[in-house]
């Protein structure tokens, strides 16, 4: 049996390492870090533009008086809403190797409520199209987010999304327990309480944003993890291209 040629050996080397598809796993990563800092801090934010709204009609009023301030609102819920839920999966990535069970419905439960919160940014966005309607029109207006917020989809939707977040932020901070820091999970876990404190106990919305920074400090620690997480833990490698004889 004749050996290769050198140059046919070096040609069939070369070929190989053009057919190998390009690794991304070390630009995932840092994608995935990167948006874990977004949607929690965006919609945080977000409650420093937020009209009171305990009475609709009324707060229809102070949009039309500052309707910039509802744009800010809205467009920084829809920022936090679009990022939220690839931050869930990549926080997901972290936990699923140690609580694979727990993890996996964590991440059920928060998809589904963010993914079915389509009516909170719909309203958010009725509001400003409301408040700068004539103040005669308004009273419609009013009355129309008042139904949508408590009958039909929307309702559904809100319910949903208001259950589904506050649950499974409880259950990916135990999730979380071993692949970020202590102060990172527990801050995951504080979330729910805070959001209570906020609208329950002192019915001042604007300190919710209290509840979300928790999160983001969360979701802080678990973009550090996912940095100094090696590539062949993240994900499997590519498998290179099949060369012909």
């Amino acid at each position: 049996m004749s050996a290769l040629p050198t140059d046919t050996v070096r040609r069939t080397d070369a070929d190989l390492d053009s057919s190998r598809p390009r690794d991304l796993r070390h630009l995932q990563r840092r994608l995935a870090a990167l948006v874990l800092l977004v949607p929690a801090t965006s919609i945080g934010l977000a409650r420093l533009f937020q009209v009171d709204d305990t009475d609709t009609r009324r707060a229809l009023d102070l949009v039309a008086a500052d309707p910039g301030r509802q744009f800010l609102f809205a467009l920084l819920g829809y920022i936090g809403i679009l990022t939220i839920v690839p931050a869930f999966l990549a926080a997901a990535r972290l936990s699923r190797r140690r609580r694979p069970v727990l993890t996996m419905v964590a991440l059920g439960i928060n998809l589904a409520a963010y993914l079915g919160s389509w009516a909170v940014g719909a309203i958010d966005n009725l509001y400003l199209v409301g408040g700068r309607l004539p103040a005669d029109q308004r009273d419609t207006a009013a009355l129309v987010i008042d139904q949508l917020w408590s009958e039909g989809l929307a309702g559904v939707s809100t319910g949903v999304f208001v259950l589904g977040h506050v649950l499974g932020a409880i259950l990916m901070a135990f999730a979380l327990r071993g692949s970020i820091p202590t102060i990172g999970w527990v801050a995951m876990l504080l979330t729910t309480p805070a959001h209570v404190f906020a609208f329950v106990v002192l019915q001042v919305p604007v300190l919710d944003m209290g509840a979300w920074f928790l999160m983001a400090l969360s979701f802080g620690f678990c973009a550090l993890a996912i940095l100094r997480t090696p590539d062949d833990d993240w994900d499997l490698p590519p498998r290179a291209a099949h060369l012909g004889s």
